[in-house]
């Protein structure tokens, strides 16, 4: 098993609170891998406008610290950098609110993510490396992780 199945493994398990449980309500180690997971996941399937739209939102106040929480400070920058340009006059109190207002992008904005999706794909950061160590270190919520044969 490799770091990258172990860790969908445990997404997929009862360790994670990642959509069982309301954000909010979840510890910091929870919070950071719940983050995460959806940022990574979201991005990668439709960019910063799709995290933005979709109820992994919810995870946008708190995306930098999870990515500094991991030892992960230029892909924390990306996304601070994709909140502020979306959301020029501050990021909106509430999910349904970001999602209302990721659905009416300019194109200008638009343009502006679609460059910072291009800088998160390029993975400044080995996301799945620094995700297995933070999740390891943190035995009393997420359980004993499986030996995995990755260097």
């Amino acid at each position: 098993m490799n770091k990258n199945s172990a860790l969908i493994d445990l997404s997929e398990s009862e360790r994670t609170k990642f959509g069982k449980e309301d954000f909010s309500a979840q510890s910091f180690p929870q919070k950071v891998f719940s983050a995460i997971w959806a940022a990574e996941s979201e991005i990668n399937n439709g960019g910063f406008a799709q995290y933005f739209q979709n109820t992994s939102c919810e995870t946008a106040p708190f995306v930098f610290e999870a990515f500094e929480a991991i030892d992960a400070p230029r892909t924390a920058d990306i996304c601070r950098r994709a909140v502020a340009g979306a959301f020029p006059g501050g990021l909106p109190s509430t999910p349904e609110a970001i999602s209302s207002a990721a659905a009416d992008f300019t194109d200008d904005i638009t343009e502006q993510l679609e460059a910072l999706d291009s800088e998160f794909f390029q993975y400044p950061h080995n996301l799945t490396d620094l995700l297995f160590i933070f999740v390891s270190k943190h035995p009393e919520e997420f359980g004993p992780l499986p030996e995995v044969d990755d260097a």
